[in-house]
């Protein structure tokens, strides 16, 4: 039943209940409501693209120095520089160029090193499947105190434990986790992007499993060309043309099952067979992708041993920046200000053009002053935080 009057209209953006209209993060293969942890390349279709905004940068500097109404000596160059110098800038300078994220790594055997993506900023800690207040039942997850913890003050009906007792439990754990390996410290260069484990993560044995960087099919039928490619960072050997490959997990109907490998392209690492069952799709998603594994018994190596969750500061894509009604203006008039320099060094060089009465004089001083001056403002605002950064917080030591 509607609770709208009855002679008011639904809007656009509200239903007949009047909730707001969203669209649902609610995933069907794993039963939750949650989205991506990353950014959602779905939201591009949302924000206005990259390239329009940039032209409407380009058109607020080109008005503010007066085209159309006189000769304004800079070209496509230089208003490319003003917007790409200003983001620059911008990442430098602002606490709001960058978001706090998390982001998994699989861990090989005996390697220490990995090279993250160049949008990474910093890397603050690496959480394990380790011990952990609640227990699961595999062996690589099973901890006897925290299930004598569980058992004794969570699934015994009528008895609490207290906080003093849940203080004691948790303390003990952090404890253990010093002890035995749950946390794992780390070097990180923030220019080369590599990441060094203070260990080596031991090898567990052939034929574990590997993770896919995509899944797909030429057909639904039986004897499509399934083509999958892994994520493994070094040459999957021991598996070529012939060798056995088994799919697990992978939540679109037909895929899961065992394998013979047709064709193999070492460069891109990407492997063909032939399906034998219908499949539910040609393509396997990101969110599937997810959960799905690949194994084989003949690759020795090269497998991955774990997987952890990594704590990480990354940019924000320029789509994101430029979209941002806060940052927005400060880039567009942070570009304008270096576009107004550049000119105004070319006018310089000519104090006047020689004409009728005296000639006419340039204005390139003034227009470097006030270039400057404006790069000046805004960096203020940066400091004080009008583009919508994070203030400083207590800092202790």
């Amino acid at each position: 039943m509607s609770l709208l009057p009855a002679n008011v209209s639904a809007s656009g953006n509200l239903t007949a209940t009047l909730s707001m209209q969203t669209e649902s993060l609610y995933n069907p293969y794993t039963g939750t409501g949650a989205g991506h942890i990353a950014f959602d390349a779905n939201l591009q279709a949302q924000l206005t693209a990259v390239t329009s905004l940039k032209n409407d940068i380009t058109d607020y500097i080109r008005l503010r120095l007066g085209d159309q109404i006189v000769d304004v000596e800079a070209d496509s160059d230089h208003y490319e520089m003003g917007v790409k110098q200003a983001l620059i800038r911008y990442r430098q300078k602002s606490s709001n160029s960058v978001e706090e994220s998390y982001a998994f790594l699989d861990l090989y055997p005996e390697t220490q090193e990995y090279i993250l993506p160049n949008t990474v900023m910093d890397v603050k800690a690496i959480y394990r499947r380790g011990i952990g207040s609640v227990t699961g039942t595999t062996a690589s997850q099973f901890e006897p105190f925290a299930s004598g913890y569980l058992n004794t003050y969570m699934l015994v009906a009528g008895r609490v434990g207290g906080l003093a007792s849940y203080e004691l439990f948790v303390d003990y754990q952090k404890l253990a986790m010093r002890m035995f390996g749950g946390f794992m410290n780390f070097t990180w260069n923030k220019v080369s992007k590599k990441i060094t484990l203070v260990r080596k993560i031991p090898f567990q044995g052939s034929g574990a499993t590997l993770r896919l960087r995509s899944l797909t099919a030429s057909g639904t039928v039986v004897g499509s060309t399934v083509t999958f490619q892994i994520s493994n960072q070094g040459p999957w050997n021991g598996v070529g043309v012939g060798s056995t490959v088994s799919i697990t997990n992978c939540p679109v109907a037909g895929y899961n099952g065992t394998y013979t490998i047709t064709t193999v392209d070492p460069t891109q690492q990407i492997f063909t067979f032939l399906n034998t069952a219908a499949l539910g799709a040609t393509v396997v998603n990101d969110m599937s992708l997810a959960s799905t594994y690949v194994s084989s018994p003949s690759s020795p190596d090269n497998a991955v041993t774990e997987t952890v969750l990594l704590h990480i500061y990354n940019y924000k894509p320029d789509i994101m920046l430029l979209n941002d009604p806060q940052v927005f203006p400060w880039i567009q008039d942070y570009a304008y200000a270096l576009v107004l320099i550049s000119v105004g060094n070319a006018r310089e060089k000519f104090a006047t053009i020689a004409g009728p009465q005296g000639g006419t004089s340039l204005n390139g001083a003034v227009l470097k002053q006030e270039g400057t001056e404006l790069l000046l403002k805004l960096d203020e605002e940066i400091k004080n935080y009008v583009d919508g950064g994070a203030p400083l917080t207590w800092i202790t030591g």
